[in-house]
């Protein structure tokens, strides 16, 4: 088999204007490469996104929550009820083309069919701070206990976590 694509090839070199057809195949190549760079994939457009306000309400609410179903597991903690401070609302970072050229260098963003810039990378606000008041807050141990869970899943330092007693 090899033998016969081998001999194929050279029939094929051998013929007058074979090297202009293997350029123009190649430039032809070179063409759909850019046309499906430019032409739309189809996949879909983007979804609009929400307001920066609500997204970080709704982060601040998901974390509220799974941490008060959580905490509500160590043993002695009983039921609690969370609250999170977040530092700022979500970061969203922009797409960038850079066009450089001898002397100098322009950076636009990346615009979608329908005129929005193109979201590389979204960051979730930090939290700031966490309060927990739960039924044995009032033990030191619990409360060591949640303060380390709280600090190993979100990072946040203890002297920022509070933990106290549900009132009766």
């Amino acid at each position: 088999m090899k033998l016969q694509w081998n001999t194929l090839l050279e029939k094929w070199r051998s013929r007058p204007g074979s090297a202009g057809a293997a350029v123009v195949l190649g430039v032809l190549a070179m063409l759909l490469i850019l046309l499906s760079e430019i032409w739309p994939s189809g996949t879909g457009a983007a979804a609009p996104a929400e307001a920066s306000g609500q997204d970080a309400a709704a982060y601040q609410t998901q974390l509220e929550q799974r941490l008060s179903g959580l905490i509500g597991e160590i043993e002695g903690a009983g039921q609690a009820t969370v609250m999170i401070t977040l530092e700022s609302g979500e970061e969203t970072i922009y797409a960038l083309d850079t066009q450089s050229g001898q002397t100098q260098s322009q950076q636009t963003h990346v615009l979608l069919e329908d005129g929005t810039a193109l979201e590389e990378t979204v960051y979730f606000p930090a939290v700031c701070g966490v309060a927990v008041v739960c039924d044995g807050g009032g033990d030191v141990r619990v409360a060591a206990r949640i303060t380390e869970l709280i600090s190993a899943l979100l990072d946040v330092p203890a002297n920022r976590i509070c933990v106290e007693q549900r009132s009766r």
